[in-house]
C-alpha cells in the first residue's frame, strides 16, 4: 500500500470512526452525518542517504461531517477528534511502498483540527470539521532492504 492507501487503513480502524462509517472516502465527503473524507496535499523528501534510502513527509487532511444540532452534539464531535489526535500519535510501524521502495511509518501527527463548515440552510443538523494530518515514513530501497534481511 501507497502511504495514501495504508492512512486510509488506519483512519478505518480508529474504533469511533469504524463504528459510525463504513468507509472513509478519498477527496470528497458524502453530504450526511458520520462520513468521512480524506484528501491528500502533498508528499516532500526530507532527506535521503547516498544509497537512495529517504525520509519522506505526507500531509494529509481528514474532512469529517458530523450532526450538530446542539452544544452536546458540538462537544461531542469536538472530544472525538481529540481522541483521533491522540491515538494517530500511537499508529506507526505501518508498512508503506511505492516505486520500488518500501518502508514504514514512522511518526504520526494531527494538527489544526477546527470547525471548517456551517451549513447555510436554516437547520444546522450537519457540520463539517477539518484535521490536518502529517504521517512521515522512511523508504528503502530493494537493494538495502536485502541487506537487511
Amino acid at each position: 500500500m501507497n502511504i495514501i492507501e495504508r492512512m486510509q487503513n488506519i483512519l478505518q480502524s480508529f474504533p469511533r470512526i469504524s463504528d459510525v462509517c463504513g468507509e472513509i472516502h478519498i477527496d470528497f465527503t458524502e453530504p450526511h452525518p458520520d462520513s468521512y473524507g480524506l484528501s491528500s496535499m502533498g508528499d516532500v523528501l526530507l532527506e535521503e542517504d547516498v544509497c537512495g534510502n529517504q525520509t519522506r513527509q505526507h500531509t494529509f487532511m481528514l474532512y469529517t461531517v458530523y450532526s450538530g444540532v446542539n452544544d452536546y452534539e458540538r462537544l461531542h464531535n469536538s472530544s472525538a477528534l481529540l481522541e483521533l489526535t491522540q491515538w494517530l500519535e500511537t499508529q506507526t510501524g505501518d508498512t508503506v511502498e511505492s516505486l520500488n521502495k518500501y518502508g514504514t511509518i514512522t511518526s504520526i501527527r494531527a494538527e489544526n483540527g477546527m470547525l471548517y463548515e456551517v451549513p447555510t440552510e436554516e437547520n444546522a443538523d450537519r457540520v463539517q470539521y477539518q484535521l490536518q494530518i502529517i504521517a512521515e515514513y522512511t523508504e528503502y530501497t530493494e537493494e538495502h532492504l536485502e541487506e537487511l534481511v
